[in-house]
């Protein structure tokens, strides 16, 4: 099955993934294909990782179906994941009307720094703020983009994960 990977900072990626027996998987990623096991440690999100011989620890935290959490070998990758129909579906949505975001919080942590303000227009992928969360900063950023409607935190505030912190408006039409 295929499924399509965006990263926070706006990295595509586009895999194939077959199943082969037990926790075996082929992964294909453009012309390369990478053999993977992988196991579920904990049933709580960590996995034992092996890909083409290499072993990894993983963590994979999901907020809902889509959004996804990963750290790897102590970096993190806020991650949105949609499988062929998921994909199809949002570009049919994505025909209709602008649409209102509100950007969240990935992660439990502190805001270091904020790089927007009420009124500002932000494009796709724009960053928002930067997360600081066990010593290290993550940047966040909108998904559609849009006009800054409110900012609801503030630099040195501490956030829960999936907590609100940006609402955008629909950027207008041109």
């Amino acid at each position: 099955m295929k499924y399509f990977l965006k990263t926070q900072s706006g990295r595509e990626f586009e895999l194939e993934i077959s199943a082969g027996n037990a926790d075996s998987y082929s992964i294909k990623i453009g012309d390369r294909t990478i053999q993977a096991d992988f196991t579920d440690v904990d049933r709580l999100g960590q996995h034992a990782a092996i890909f083409d011989g290499r072993s990894f620890a993983a963590s994979i935290e999901e907020s809902d179906e889509q959004h996804l959490l990963v750290n790897i070998a102590g970096e993190t990758f806020t991650i949105i994941a949609q499988d062929e129909r998921e994909k199809a579906a949002d570009a049919v949505a994505s025909q209709g009307p602008p649409r209102a975001e509100v950007v969240k919080a990935s992660m439990p942590g502190v805001i270091v720094s904020l790089a927007v303000a009420a009124g500002d227009v932000l494009e796709p992928g724009a960053p928002v703020a930067v997360l600081e969360a066990m010593k290290m900063q993550n940047e966040v950023a909108c998904l559609h983009g849009g006009v800054v409607e409110e900012v609801l935190i503030e630099a040195g505030q501490s956030v829960e994960a999936n907590q609100p912190l940006i609402k955008l408006a629909p950027a207008p039409q041109e």
